[in-house]
Parts: structure tokens; C-alpha cells; sequence
């Protein structure tokens, strides 16, 4: 027979069974969805920090001067549009969330006044609002809202999970040596970084009011002189001395083209005139990135195949060439003058208006090439990119769009030299200098067979500013190193964005 109370103790053992369970079962809930929190804010701390950056990237990329101040070219629907790529990846719609879940997107522009005073963004892809010019912060927030069990059970049928992120905007020094650039060149002119607006008030997001600056007309000042167009010859050898002289030495710069060069395989010519290079397999003429040494041959050949691909050798504003840094069978440049208009006030970087004995030295080639627009619109169309701030706009008193943008270094040249084969030993080279040993230098105003590196800045070519016998486009655009700076004021040609907390 069983005892009464012993039969009552099993249905209370049954009871707190079931209650541990309950317990167990909520605890169990509560972990899975506190483990899906979790994951859910870190998914959205990653495209904080992604799309705080690619907004920071992209105004740092669209920095220009107009009428002597410092604005930006895209617009804040360009800037909030860019950022909402990285918000909503398509490869990562929305982290765990359901396919068809979107996440949320909010960017702010911040002035540098303490403390920081917030714009809030246009939240769309199309419009033309202005990013305030006093920008120095971009802060970006995503959020997204999930299905939570616990919450369910609560009577909220969803949480939500965010993050934000925040990058300084800041300028850099153009690096003193680059590469790849074409075989195109200006004189310095502290002018042409300036561009004036055609309206008041100026909207520098329209290029109906900040037209397109020159870069290269055969034809226009700042780049022809005399016989001189503005082309110059990479190639490794002296032009002057190979064919005046017959004596082969390398030319002044820091490092030759070898990228298309023996042991490298040649690359196929872009211009259709290279003919001692043979052809490859299917009967492409080929190109060797060091060239001819003929300023002649290389203006068939080689000048456009450096546009076309690109100089990848390096060039350099600091470079010595003295005593054993001198060539064999080279001669060591001219002495710049003493006082150069061009140093007052100088650009940055200028190391020879501190040294006038340092920068490389590049032989010119006289006249121009009848089709070297068409490979620089060839080089824009294969290299650049539609994310450009002024892509998908049109070319003022045009239909033309600009297109797709593409951003080279242009080394910028102030003195000149002149080569004379009858010239002794050591005294072939002879620097241009108007009014005399005394004078200015760079206020040349003859052809010059060499031309000295002065200084660097980057240039924005669109393939709609490309015409027959011209290019035109927008100094600036170049991202720098954020090692370089990151807090300088921003400029007119680089620029970048770092990550900071967002206290």
C-alpha cells in the first residue's frame, strides 16, 4: 500500500519540472536573442564605419577652390547616395536580417566650431543640395530593425540595433614623387588652382558656374613655347646626346619606364606608329616603355603610349645631380636663378625654391601629335570612373555628358634649358634666363630643349572635356595618405578622410 503524502511529493516534483523548464526555455530564448543583438550591432558598426568613410572619401575627392575659397563639387545627395552603397551592400543586404530588410541610413556634415555644429543630410540619391564649405566632419549612423523573440513575448514584435561613426576631413601634401603621369606637361601658373564662378551666389556643384579649366592646347599659353607644345620624351636616354652627339646617357630623371621594358614583356603600341619593336602572335605592334632617345621617333611612338599607359617610372622634385649622382656622360644642370617670381608666394611642395641645385631635368619634343587626343580620351574611357563629382552632368552649352573621370599627377615645370652640341664638355646645357645671368628664370619665353620639375599637382580629365586639339578638367581630386596629416586645413589638390571616435 503507498503512503497518501508520498504520492502528493511526485506531483510537486512535476511542478518545479516544469517550471526549471520554463526558466530553461526563457534563458535559452533570452541568450540566442542577446547573442543576435550582438551580432546584428557589430554588422552595423562595420558599415558605419564603411559608409562614414566612403561619404569621407568622396568629399575629400571633390575639394575645390572657387573664387579664392574652399568648397566641395558634389552635392549632398552624391555624398549621401555614395555612403547608402556601403549602408546597403549588395553582396550584404542587411547582415542576418531577412533579404528584403533595408537598412537605415543617416549622415551628418560637422563644422569645426567646439561644439561641433551638426547638418543633417538629404537622405536621397537624387537633387542638388550643397554640403556645407565648412565641412570637417562626416558621422554616419546605420540601424536596422530585427525580429526578436523575447521582445515578442513582451508585445514588441522587433528591436533595433544602430551604430555611428564619424571621419575628419584633412588635407595633405602632394607626395614629391609620382607616377604614373602622361607625357604632358605645363608652366607654373598659381592662377590656374583658383577657379572663378560665373554666379553670386556660386553653387560650385554646377559646372555651368565653375567651368572647366585648360590642361593642354598646343596652342595656349602656359604650354607652348615656340616649337615646344608642352610634350616631353621619358625616354632613359638623353634625346640631345643621342641624336646630336651620338653619345648614349641616361637623362635626369630619378627612374626610367622599365615597366614594359627587357626582361619585362614590351607592351602593345597604342599609337600605331612604333616600328623597331616588332609584334606579337596575332601582328600588334609592340612598344618598349624606355623608348627611343629621339625626341622625333618618340613623338610617333612613345609620347602617346606614355599617355595612353601611363610614365611609371618615378619622377622627383628633390633629387640631386651632383658629383655621384651625375650619370655617366651626363652633365650636371643649370644653376636656377637665385630669384624666381614663382617662389613668392611658392606652392606646395616647391624644395628647389629652398635648394636651387635639386629636381629632375626632362627633355622636351618639339611640335605635337595630331591624334594625341584621341588617346588621351582612349586612356580616360579605360582607366576612370563614372563616380566622379561632375560624371553625370553635361559639359557646359552642351548636350555632351562628362562621363567617366580620371585623376593624373602633372608635373609642373618653371625654368628651361638649352642644348648646344657645340657646346666642350660640361657646358652643353645652358639655362634660359630672360635679362640676363640676373634674370628670372621662369619667366622664360623661348622653346626650351629641357625643362626642370618645379612642382606637382593632380588634374581631374573628363572624357566629355576631351576635344579635337584639347584637354580640359579640374586641378584637385587626388585622395592622399592619411599618414601624411590629419588635421590640415583642406586645399585645393589633395585631400583625405581618417577615422576618429565619434564621442
Amino acid at each position: 500500500m503507498t503512503p497518501t503524502g508520498v504520492r502528493g511529493e511526485e506531483g510537486q516534483a512535476l511542478v518545479v519540472v516544469a517550471l526549471c523548464m520554463a526558466v530553461l526555455v526563457a534563458g535559452l530564448a533570452f541568450a540566442v536573442d542577446w547573442g543576435y543583438a550582438m551580432a546584428q550591432r557589430r554588422a552595423m558598426q562595420n558599415l558605419a564605419d564603411a559608409s562614414a568613410m566612403g561619404a569621407g572619401k568622396r568629399l575629400a575627392t571633390a575639394v575645390i577652390k572657387v573664387n579664392g575659397a574652399i568648397e566641395f563639387s558634389v552635392t549632398q545627395e552624391q555624398t549621401w547616395c555614395t555612403a547608402d552603397s556601403y549602408a546597403n551592400p549588395s553582396s550584404l543586404k542587411s547582415s542576418f536580417a531577412p533579404s528584403d530588410t533595408t537598412n537605415q541610413l543617416q549622415v551628418f556634415y560637422g563644422d569645426a566650431s567646439t561644439p561641433t555644429a551638426w547638418t543633417t543630410s538629404a537622405a536621397t540619391c537624387t537633387g542638388n543640395t550643397q554640403v556645407p564649405s565648412g565641412t570637417m566632419y562626416v558621422r554616419a549612423v546605420v540601424s536596422v530593425t530585427f525580429q526578436s523573440l523575447v521582445a515578442a513575448t513582451s508585445g514588441h514584435s522587433s528591436s533595433l540595433a544602430s551604430a555611428s561613426a564619424r571621419v575628419r576631413l584633412s588635407g595633405t601634401p602632394v607626395s614629391l614623387t609620382g607616377g604614373p603621369m602622361w607625357a604632358m606637361v605645363r608652366h607654373y601658373n598659381p592662377a590656374d588652382f583658383n577657379n572663378t564662378c560665373t554666379s553670386n551666389p556660386c553653387d560650385p556643384t554646377d559646372p555651368n558656374q565653375v567651368v572647366p579649366k585648360l590642361f593642354w592646347d598646343s596652342n595656349a599659353a602656359d604650354v607652348a613655347y615656340g616649337n615646344f607644345k608642352g610634350l616631353i620624351d621619358f625616354s632613359q636616354y638623353s634625346p640631345n646626346f643621342n641624336t646630336q652627339i651620338l653619345t648614349l646617357t641616361p637623362q635626369l630623371i630619378t627612374q626610367g619606364d622599365s615597366w614594359a621594358h627587357a626582361p619585362n614583356a614590351y607592351a602593345l603600341d597604342q599609337s600605331g606608329g612604333c616600328t623597331v619593336w616588332g609584334q606579337d602572335a596575332q601582328g600588334n605592334r609592340l612598344w618598349d616603355s624606355w623608348g627611343e632617345a629621339d625626341g622625333n621617333k618618340d613623338k610617333q611612338c612613345s609620347i602617346a603610349n606614355w599617355v595612353y599607359y601611363g610614365f611609371r617610372g618615378t619622377l622627383s622634385l628633390d633629387s640631386h645631380w651632383t658629383g655621384a649622382g651625375l650619370p655617366a656622360g651626363q652633365e650636371a644642370p643649370s644653376l636656377l636663378s637665385a630669384t624666381r617670381s614663382v617662389c613668392s608666394p611658392r606652392p606646395d611642395p616647391a624644395p628647389s625654391c629652398d635648394d636651387r641645385t635639386i629636381g629632375d631635368w626632362v627633355e622636351t619634343a618639339g611640335g605635337t601629335i595630331a591624334s594625341l587626343t584621341d588617346v588621351v580620351r582612349q586612356a580616360v574611357a579605360v582607366r576612370g570612373s563614372m563616380s566622379m563629382p561632375f560624371s553625370n552632368k553635361f559639359v557646359p552649352g552642351t548636350s555632351t555628358p562628362f562621363g567617366k573621370g580620371l585623376v593624373v599627377l602633372v608635373f609642373l615645370w618653371e625654368c628651361g634649358e638649352k642644348f648646344n652640341k657645340n657646346g666642350g664638355a660640361g657646358n652643353r646645357w645652358d639655362l634660359i634666363s630672360p635679362g640676363g645671368p640676373n634674370g628670372d628664370c621662369s619667366q622664360l619665353n623661348t622653346a626650351p630643349d629641357r625643362v626642370h620639375l618645379f612642382t606637382v599637382a593632380p588634374f581631374t580629365i573628363y572624357e566629355g572635356t576631351i576635344s579635337s586639339g584639347s584637354v580640359k578638367g579640374y586641378w584637385g581630386g587626388l585622395f592622399g595618405s592619411p599618414d601624411t596629416c590629419q588635421t590640415c586645413s583642406l586645399n585645393a589638390l589633395a585631400n583625405t578622410a581618417v577615422m576618429i571616435p565619434d564621442d
